[in-house]
């Protein structure tokens, strides 16, 4: 059955004032400037190559619209196309995939879409343009022309890698790829910077602000997705919920508890009387009746514990966090009233995805985060992803597999999912923060936590695909039942823009007896880019989201920027689509081509709301930072 357009009216959709920010100098525009550049060699007379791409452009937009009438068609309404909901099997899709000419993804595009897209392209194959990209932003602002940077971003990066500046605006970019049997992952571009001074007061009066805004894009995501049978999926970025200086020191503190455990352990077990000694160490107590307490929890374990029981013992989250924690050792009281209102916020947010249906995807950031985000989604895994059977899993968790410790890592917390009776529920990445991690370990003298080699991280992507396929085969072997998203003890997504681990997880999929439609497995891809790949697993079947980003410009240029300079590999590497996109817009305007499959999204009324609005904080009250 086809999907069908939504009729939505202001009512039909979650209030939201658009265009409300606070003025958060702890958001990342400030991050701008502590990007670092690589070092490339500048291709030659730069300026006459960018002065050669525009007039190009401009002449074919030129010429677009003055024959106009040759390229009609491209705009004119066609059924419906064949897309996901048409049967089709592996060898279609791998047979798509592998096809490198493939043209059929250009058909749900128009022809000013093309343009938009041979233009960005072009701009992103020029390293030392993506390079200089944050000064020329600071530049611009410094000269009070950001306006002018900012319409130039919003006309053209922005419009073509982003979804709107509010949750409502991209519902029309929703409908639209839903035709095409691809769902989105709604992502509020809001993070954290560390580097920011401001007062804790106001920051925590943001990340309640942000808190607002995450569950709107969760009642908008799941209104987005009515039509679907797919889960409506929301990124949640925890650095936005919380003040930074919080998750460095819990960060800080989980690394110590690890590095401890490491340091006693005999064949992967510490033993009773190690453990006294570990709580010694790091909690000392500050009086006899707490040290009583501690040998009392002690003395009932009558065995050496692995690392999971470790970290169970030892959990901030858990009703026994005074006997450890209360005296300040690690963490002060300040700190867990702190940690107490960033979990009750994210309680918040998860409560509401799970009553609706939707998951909430935790995004992964730098290392020195890491380790705190990941304690805070396995809680919220623990505690919402509960193996009911009723529904898939609410909160995912994002494996970082670019680090040398992600495939560990992600072999421990399917085993600790296991033993607790819960659903494991992860999104892969490769990373998207390689150059500013090796700058950090070099400058600071520690090893990189990144792979030395891009094999080397392939491996570990493909490794914890095939780890998680495999998972899912034994249970299959086990139970004798189908597999399904509300049942499977694991579901995951395979977000990378890399062909070959696409292919690589439809052939392990195939091997396992893992069907496209079972709901374990999802891709991801970001809105705007290997739209080849997304569009081919639409068309047959598979379970496909594009990440689509929202927010206020000055918000989301960082996460342009970062897509740039992170991923200027990928960005750089698509010569052959531009060479596809080239060659449909000359054969639409010679009329060579077959007309293409678009159908315009319908109107979205948004009308603004005073709900949220009157609760963002007040100009007045958070303090501004150079």
């Amino acid at each position: 059955m086809l999907h069908r357009p939504i009729a939505r009216t202001a009512a039909s959709l979650p209030r939201f004032a658009a265009r409300t920010s606070p003025p958060t100098p702890f958001f990342r525009p400030n991050v701008l400037r502590s990007y670092t550049t690589a070092t490339r060699t500048p291709p030659s007379r730069p300026f006459k190559t960018i002065s050669a791409s525009i007039a190009l452009t401009s002449a074919s937009l030129m010429y677009f619209y003055a024959n106009k009438d040759n390229v009609a068609h491209a705009e004119s309404s066609m059924p419906p196309p064949i897309s996901a909901f048409s049967t089709a099997s592996p060898s279609s899709v791998l047979a798509e995939l592998l096809d490198e000419n493939n043209r059929s993804f250009l058909q749900a595009k128009s022809t000013e879409e093309l343009l938009l897209a041979m233009f960005v392209y072009k701009m992103c194959t020029f390293p030392w343009l993506v390079d200089a990209a944050p000064k020329l932003i600071s530049l611009a602002e410094s000269l009070h022309m950001e306006k002018v940077a900012y319409w130039f971003v919003r006309s053209s990066f922005f419009e073509y890698f982003c979804g709107g500046e509010t949750a409502e605006e991209c519902i029309r970019v929703m409908d639209k790829l839903m035709r095409s049997g691809i769902n989105s992952i709604l992502d509020l571009s809001v993070e954290a910077d560390e580097n920011v001074q401001q007062d804790f007061a106001s920051q925590e009066k943001v990340c309640d602000f942000n808190m607002k805004m995450m569950k709107v894009a969760i009642e908008t995501a799941g209104q987005g997705q009515q039509a679907s049978s797919s889960t409506p999926l929301v990124a949640v970025k925890v650095t936005g919920l919380t003040p930074p200086e919080l998750l460095l020191r819990l960060n800080q503190a989980i690394t110590a508890l690890d590095k401890a455990f490491h340091e006693h352990q005999h064949e992967g077990k510490v033993s009773v009387d190690s453990l006294r000694k570990i709580a010694d160490q790091i909690f000392p107590p500050a009086e006899e009746e707490q040290r009583r307490e501690r040998d009392a929890l002690l003395s009932k374990l009558d065995h050496s514990v692995d690392f999971i029981e470790y970290t169970n013992l030892f959990n901030v989250n858990s009703p026994i966090r005074d006997t450890w924690y209360s005296h300040g050792n690690l963490l002060t009281q300040d700190d867990l009233a702190a940690y107490d209102r960033m979990m009750g916020r994210l309680d918040e947010i998860c409560s509401l995805a799970k009553n609706i249906k939707a998951g909430i995807m935790i995004d992964a950031e730098q290392t020195y985060f890491q380790e705190a985000i990941d304690h805070v989604a396995v809680n919220m895994e623990a505690k919402y992803n509960r193996r009911d059977g009723e529904q898939a899993p609410t909160v995912y968790n994002t494996y970082q597999m670019y680090t040398k410790a992600s495939l560990r890592k992600l072999q421990i917390d399917v085993e600790r999912a296991h033993r607790e009776n819960f659903a494991f529920a992860a999104k892969l990445v490769r990373g998207a923060y390689m150059v500013s991690e090796r700058k950090r370990a070099l400058e600071m003298g520690y090893p990189s936590p990144i792979h030395d080699t891009i094999e080397d991280t392939h491996a570990s992507y493909n490794g914890g695909v095939r780890f998680l396929l495999s998972k899912l085969h034994e249970h299959q072997e086990a139970t004798g039942e189908p597999l399904a998203g509300a049942t499977a003890p694991i579901v995951f997504m395979v977000a990378s823009h890399n062909r070959e681990s696409v292919i690589l997880t439809i052939q392990e999929m195939e091997k396992h007896g893992v069907l496209p439609r079972s709901g374990v497995v999802h891709f991801g891809q970001l809105y705007g880019m290997q739209d080849q790949i997304s569009y081919a697993l639409g068309k047959n079947g598979y379970s496909i989201y594009k990440y689509l980003p929202y927010g206020l410009i000055q918000d989301v240029v960082p996460y342009l920027i970062r897509r740039a300079q992170e991923n200027s590999s990928v960005l750089g590497g698509v010569t052959k689509e531009r060479q596809l996109i080239l060659q449909e817009f000359k054969d639409r305007v010679t009329g060579k081509a077959a007309k293409p499959v678009i159908q315009s999204a319908p109107a979205v009324v948004v009308t603004p709301a005073a709900a949220v609005a009157e609760s963002a904080p007040d100009a007045s009250s958070v303090a501004e930072t150079a």
